[in-house]
């Protein structure tokens, strides 16, 4: 965004924030523009020194289901409301890890708030204190009566993704080691969402892509089996199954480049594991999951990731071999089912299915 749009969007937002708390006073404007341009990185420190913070808050406040559970604060960022985020089962450091996970760069400066600011018609004395590093804004008196605030600040594209954070949050509270399955058909951000949910969690995280049968195991037979790419059964065996048992796991992965497996790897200390990739739902694999993701995209946006991410003849194979494939696992065990959590767009066609290739 340019300035022009910035200024725009900073006003749009302020107003809708005062015909939303028509309480708001001048040094309240000042904290939402505060906010909407330095984001959460003044904010932040070590995990649980943050997660403490959201503790002692959390504490104390009733659970709210009727509140909404985030709302903007300028392009980038948003309140995540504790009333509702209580509710929905989120913990105190499931909030720490959305918040670290939001990225601490510091966009502007603080000249640039005040200038905003005064650009905006905020009143020059409640912009005294801006430039002063030690300060932080806070809520008038007055609004802090009328709408008892309780929030914190996250980045803005968690929004869409919070239902995935709630399902595993609730699920860590009633068990000791949790495996999350992120299923969903290719380039929809799988590994993305998975390294990004990892931060979140402490997670650690394996990839469905580097347990593939080995190549001279390809058969038509076995590729004729929907999911019989995906050697589940050895993931399962060799990792899955030891980690929630509260062992080790010690795995080896498949190079697809030197068509061999390469040496044995210990996965390091969790209590939640992310499974990530197409067919991680094969009954080998989803009977020790605990929470099931499934992600969509429209086919035009995940055409585009291919077409960057691949090269014309890698793209080809795409169409004509891989993504048949997956189409047909996902056609076998009718993905996603009602006990996935879908995220993204909704799947398309009237039996459930995940939107098609054309």
């Amino acid at each position: 965004m340019n300035d022009l749009e910035i200024r725009r969007t900073l006003a749009e937002g302020l107003r809708a924030q005062r015909e939303r708390y028509p309480a708001m006073e001048d040094g309240d404007a000042v904290k939402y523009v505060f906010q909407a341009m330095l984001g959460v990185g003044h904010l932040l420190g070590e995990r649980d020194t943050v997660a403490a913070r959201a503790a002692d808050e959390m504490a104390g406040l009733s659970p709210d289901p009727a509140e909404p559970l985030t709302e903007p604060v300028g392009p980038a960022w948003a309140r995540l409301n504790l009333r509702r985020a209580k509710a929905e089962g989120l913990t105190p450091q499931a909030v720490a890890g959305l918040m670290l996970s939001s990225g601490a760069a510091l966009a502007y400066t603080r000249q640039q708030v005040a200038d905003a600011c005064a650009g905006l018609g905020i009143a020059p004395e409640a912009l005294s204190n801006v430039l002063d590093e030690r300060w932080l804004p806070s809520h008038s008196p007055a609004y802090r009566a009328q709408y008892a605030p309780a929030y914190r600040l996250i980045a803005a594209d968690w929004t869409p993704l919070l239902k995935a954070v709630a399902a595993i949050s609730r699920r860590q509270a009633d068990a000791q080691r949790v495996l999350v399955t992120l299923d969903g058909p290719c380039a929809t951000g799988k590994t993305t969402l998975a390294a990004r949910l990892a931060e979140v969690f402490r997670a650690g995280v394996l990839h469905t892509d580097d347990f593939v049968i080995p190549h001279a195991q390809k058969t038509p037979e076995r590729l004729a089996i929907p999911g019989g790419n995906c050697d589940a059964e050895r993931l399962a065996q060799e990792a899955v199954a030891p980690w929630k048992r509260g062992g080790s796991a010690r795995f080896r992965r498949y190079d697809w480049t030197l068509r061999a497996l390469l040496p044995a790897e210990v996965l390091p200390p969790c209590d939640t594991l992310i499974l990530e990739g197409s067919y991680c739902n094969l009954p080998a694999l989803r009977a020790y999951a605990d929470v099931r993701l499934f992600l969509t995209a429209p086919w035009p946006l995940r055409e585009a990731r291919l077409r960057r991410r691949e090269s014309p003849a890698s793209f080809r194979r795409f169409l004509d071999l891989w993504i048949p494939l997956e189409d047909a696992y996902f056609d076998a065990y009718r993905l996603p089912d009602e006990g996935c959590v879908v995220i993204g767009a909704e799947p398309g066609g009237p039996d459930g299915n995940v939107e098609r290739v054309p």
